[in-house]
């Protein structure tokens, strides 16, 4: 889990940074309907399942940009680590309460998916089942009960929180595809609208090709 320091002095994108950082602050969300017609035929076919397979996949694709992997050290300096994880939330079907847990990327898809499925498993055998988190995570939570068409988190906490927060909706059904509304929410500080191209982008070209990803 390495951790990259930014020089602030030579950072092409230092400016930026502070105006968003210190003057304007803010967070922002897009959100864009995305075709998994073909991942959703893999996934059928292939019998996997769809929250731990599209984790992978946008794990994948944050895991592309360090603008995505950005945080603060304990000393309050700027860096990336050389990689995150997916923190995801899992829902009891006792209690209706969410849980958090943790899965570490790993590059290779089945490997990923199965650590997450065990853990998915576990959870719901025995909900205060937990998993071992680590500082170099970004969020992932899943709506499946209805598709939306915006979606957006304020927070509150009194640290800066730089990592991304990804959300999918529920699936439907439009010309003959299917269509999923997939979130991102950055900090502005450290992502432009730029760079959710690049991970929207990334995200649409696994789902399009899921037969070369996906092995």
């Amino acid at each position: 889990m390495g951790f990259n320091i930014v020089d602030m002095d030579t950072w092409e994108r230092k400016d930026r940074f502070n105006h968003f950082f210190n003057n304007a602050k803010c967070t922002y969300s897009i959100t864009v309907n995305l075709d998994i017609t073909n991942l959703y035929n893999y996934i059928r076919a292939n019998k996997l399942r769809l929250y731990p397979t599209f984790t992978w996949i946008v794990s994948k694709a944050i895991n592309n940009h360090k603008e995505f992997k950005m945080a603060l050290d304990e000393d309050g300096r700027l860096g990336f680590f050389d990689e995150i994880g997916p923190s995801y939330s899992v829902l009891s079907d006792k209690t209706k309460v969410m849980s958090d847990m943790y899965t570490a990327f790993n590059d290779e898809f089945l490997s990923f998916y199965g650590d997450m499925v065990n853990s998915l498993n576990s959870h719901k055998e025995d909900n205060n089942f937990k998993t071992q988190f680590q500082k170099n995570f970004f969020i992932v939570s899943c709506l499946p009960w209805f598709n939306y068409t915006s979606f957006n988190v304020n927070n509150e906490g009194s640290s800066p929180f730089l990592f991304p927060m990804v959300t999918w909706g529920k699936f439907f059904e439009e010309n003959n595809k299917i269509i999923m509304p997939v979130t991102i929410q950055v900090h502005h500080a450290v992502a432009d609208g730029y760079h959710c191209s690049l991970f929207f982008a990334y995200v649409e070209k696994i789902s399009l090709n899921p037969e070369q990803y996906l092995k």
